[in-house]
C-alpha cells in the first residue's frame, strides 16, 4: 500500500502538534517500506486462511446445533483466558524491550510457563469434581472443555516464544506461512472430521493437537527453546520482565473477559444455547474483519515502538484506523446484507434467532476498529500499568451496562450494551494518551466516519434490507443478493479515492 496517501485531518489544537504527514501528503503515517512488505506477506497468507475458514464455518454451522456451537465457543474462551493467565504478558514485554532476551531468561521463563500451565490443569481437572458431583449430566462437557484447554496450554511455551523472537525480528513472512497453515489445521480440519468421521465435537480436539504440534515443531527450527538452561539466577534476572508483562497481561485479560460476556453472562442466565447464537455472530464479524485486522493487530505494536515520537505514532495509528474502516465497513455491511438468505437456504433457518444480534455487533465493529491499534499505541507510548488501568475500568463498565441490559431485555441485552458501551471504552483509551482528548477524538471520528465508502454502503444495506424483507422476492434468491453484495463493496471500494490511487499505481507497476 505504498502509494496510499493520507488525507487533511483537523488542525491540531493548542498543546498537541499535528502529527506529521496529517493534512499533508507525507508518506509518515504509513508502514516503513520493508514492514510493508512484510505486511503484504501476512495479507496474502490472511487471504488464503479466511477462504478456508469461511468453508469450514459454513460446515459448523450445517452440522452442529447452536447448543454444541455454544460448548466449542466455551471450551475455547476458557483456553483464551488460561493461556493469557500463563503468558503472564512476557510476549509483548518480548517484542517491546530494547535489548535482545539472554538465551538463559528465556529457558527459564519457558519452564516457567510449562510449570504453571500444569497446575492450571490440575487446577480445573479438581474444579470440575463438585461441579460434576451435583450435575452428572455435563460430564461430557466438561471432559471437551479440559482436554481442549490442556492441550492449548501445553503447548503455549513452545508456540508463543519462538513466535515472540520471529516478530521481534520482523519476521513476518515466516509468521504468516506457519500460523495460516496451524491456522487452517485448527479450524479446517474440524470441518473435513466432522464430515468424514464420527468423532463429533472431538474433531476440534484432534485439530488442535494436530495444529499444535505443527507449530511448536516448525518454529523450534527458526528457534529452538532450551529448557535445560533454566536456572532461578536467569529467572530473578526476568523479574522486571515478568512485573511489566503481567501489567499487559492483566489489561490482555480484561480484554479477553470484554469480549467474553456471552460466555460468561449470557450462559449461566440463558443457557448454552445463546451462548451459541452470540459465538456464531462473533464469528461472522471475525471472519468478515480479520483479514484487515489481525494485520494491523500484528504489525501495531513494533511499528509504534520503532517510532520517534507521539506523532510519528499518532500519524501512523490514524493511518491504520483510516485504512481498516475503508477495507472492512464494505465487507460488514455486504454479510449482513447476506446473512438472511444464508441462513434460510443453507442452514435451514437454524441461525434465525442469531440474525437479531448481527445489527448490534457489526455497529459495534466500527468504533472497534479505532480499538485495534490504540491498544497497542498505549502500550508504547504510556506502558503497560497505563494500558491495564484502562482495559480494567473498561471491562468493568462493560459488565455493569450488560447486567442492566440483561435485566430488563433478556439475552439480547448484551448486544444492546456492546452497541454503547464500546464508545465509552474508545473514548476511555483516547484519554489515557494523556494529550487533549477532544482534538484525538476528532481526528478518529473523521477517519471512521467520513468515509464515502461507510456512507454508501450502509446506506445501501439499509435499503436492500428494507426491500428484500417488504417488496422484492428475487432477492431472496442466494445468487442474486451475493451478486449484489459483492457490487456493493466494490462500489463502496470505488468511493474511496486513496483506494482509487493504489489500484491506479498497482495497474501501472504491471
Amino acid at each position: 500500500m505504498a502509494s496510499v496517501e493520507t488525507t487533511p485531518v483537523p488542525k491540531a489544537e493548542a498543546g498537541v502538534s499535528l502529527p506529521e504527514g496529517a493534512g499533508s501528503k507525507s508518506s509518515a503515517g504509513k508502514f516503513p517500506r520493508g514492514m510493508r512488505r512484510q505486511a503484504a506477506g501476512l495479507f496474502a497468507a490472511n487471504i488464503l486462511t479466511i477462504l478456508v475458514v469461511g468453508v469450514s464455518f459454513v460446515v459448523y454451522s450445517r452440522l452442529l446445533s447452536p447448543p454444541e456451537f455454544g460448548l466449542y465457543a466455551a471450551a475455547l474462551s476458557a483456553a483464551t483466558l488460561l493461556s493469557l493467565i500463563l503468558d503472564g504478558g512476557l510476549k509483548t514485554s518480548i517484542i517491546k524491550m530494547e535489548a535482545e532476551l539472554a538465551k538463559e531468561e528465556e529457558s527459564s521463563i519457558a519452564l516457567l510457563m510449562l510449570t504453571v500451565s500444569i497446575v492450571l490443569i490440575l487446577f480445573l481437572l479438581l474444579a470440575q469434581q463438585p461441579l460434576l458431583s451435583r450435575h452428572s449430566e455435563i460430564k461430557h462437557d466438561a471432559k471437551f472443555i479440559s482436554l481442549f484447554v490442556g492441550i492449548a496450554l501445553v503447548f503455549y511455551p513452545f508456540v508463543t516464544l519462538p513466535t515472540a523472537k520471529l516478530e521481534r525480528r520482523l519476521e513476518y513472512g515466516h509468521i504468516a506461512w506457519i500460523e495460516s497453515a496451524g491456522m487452517l489445521l485448527e479450524r479446517a480440519a474440524p470441518a473435513l472430521l466432522l464430515i468424514w468421521t464420527r468423532a463429533g465435537l472431538y474433531s476440534f480436539i484432534w485439530a488442535l493437537l494436530f495444529s499444535r504440534v505443527f507449530r511448536a515443531l516448525v518454529l523450534a527450527k527458526f528457534h529452538a527453546i532450551d529448557l535445560w538452561s533454566a536456572s532461578p539466577t536467569a529467572l530473578k534476572a526476568s523479574f522486571g520482565l515478568l512485573r511489566e508483562g503481567g501489567w499487559i497481561q492483566f489489561g490482555t485479560i480484561s480484554a479477553v473477559v470484554r469480549d467474553n460476556l456471552h460466555t460468561l453472562l449470557v450462559g449461566p442466565l440463558f443457557g448454552k444455547e445463546w451462548i451459541g447464537y452470540y459465538a456464531w455472530v462473533l464469528q461472522v464479524c471475525l471472519i468478515s474483519s480479520q483479514i484487515f485486522s489481525q494485520i494491523s493487530a500484528r504489525v501495531s505494536l513494533p511499528l509504534f515502538a520503532q517510532a520517534d515520537s507521539f506523532e510519528e505514532r499518532w500519524s501512523r495509528c490514524l493511518y491504520q484506523v483510516r485504512v481498516l474502516a475503508m477495507l472492512t465497513i464494505p465487507v460488514l455491511c455486504g454479510v449482513w446484507l447476506v446473512l438472511p438468505t444464508v441462513d434460510n437456504h443453507f442452514f435451514h433457518g437454524k441461525w434465525h434467532q442469531a440474525l437479531v444480534l448481527v445489527p448490534f455487533l457489526f455497529l459495534r465493529m466500527v468504533p472497534g476498529l479505532a480499538t485495534t491499534p490504540l491498544g497497542p499505541l498505549i502500550m508504547v507510548h504510556k506502558g503497560g500499568r497505563a494500558y491495564a488501568s484502562v482495559n480494567a475500568l473498561w471491562t468493568a463498565t462493560e459488565i455493569g451496562g450488560a447486567c442492566v441490559c440483561l435485566f430488563f431485555i433478556g439475552p439480547t441485552g448484551l448486544a444492546w450494551s456492546y452497541v454503547v458501551m464500546v464508545w465509552l471504552g474508545l473514548w476511555l483509551l483516547i484519554r489515557s494518551l494523556g494529550r487533549p482528548s477532544s482534538n484525538l477524538a476528532a481526528q478518529l471520528t473523521q477517519e471512521l466516519w467520513k468515509r464515502p465508502s461507510l456512507i454508501f454502503a450502509l446506506s445501501a444495506a439499509l435499503v436492500l434490507t428494507a426491500v428484500a424483507k417488504n417488496i422484492s422476492l428475487v432477492l431472496f434468491d442466494p445468487k442474486s443478493i451475493i451478486a449484489v453484495a459483492c457490487v456493493l463493496i466494490l462500489i463502496s471500494y470505488t468511493l474511496e479515492p486513496e483506494l482509487r490511487r493504489f489500484l491506479v499505481h498497482a495497474k501501472t507497476k504491471i
